[in-house]
């Protein structure tokens, strides 16, 4: 079973993602607090598959937590979900090591895709 963590500070949408994952067969973890809980899962061998990484959070950058998952876990994918569509924010999303991007409002079945995508 494929394991991903959401990393959002949407109550709703971690919810709702969470939910429709877990319906069709993959372990979900979220968290709300950015890099502090995501890293203390990672510390405790919660290793996921894939972190679907939201970019905007009220103390901290999406970026810099982006920065750190892969320079300390560089083998594990992110899908940023971000509803901020900028050239230059993309192309330095893309040059932190993301993935792959996901623009908010998304449906499930571009989630569900784009993963699919990622596990190949």
């Amino acid at each position: 079973m494929k394991k991903i963590i959401i990393v959002d500070d949407s109550a709703v949408l971690r919810t709702t993602i969470a939910n429709a994952l877990d319906s069709v067969g993959y372990e979900v973890l979220t968290t709300a607090n950015g890099s502090k809980e995501l890293f203390t899962y990672l510390k405790n061998n919660q290793k996921p598959d894939v972190i679907l990484l939201d970019m905007f959070f009220p103390q901290e950058s999406g970026l810099d937590i982006l920065e750190n998952i892969k320079l300390y876990y560089p083998t594990i994918k992110v899908l940023v979900i971000t509803a901020m569509n900028k050239q230059s924010l993309n192309k330095e999303i893309m040059s932190k090591g993301a993935d792959d991007i996901l623009y908010k409002p998304f449906d499930m079945d571009d989630l569900t895709l784009t993963l699919q995508k990622l596990f190949l």
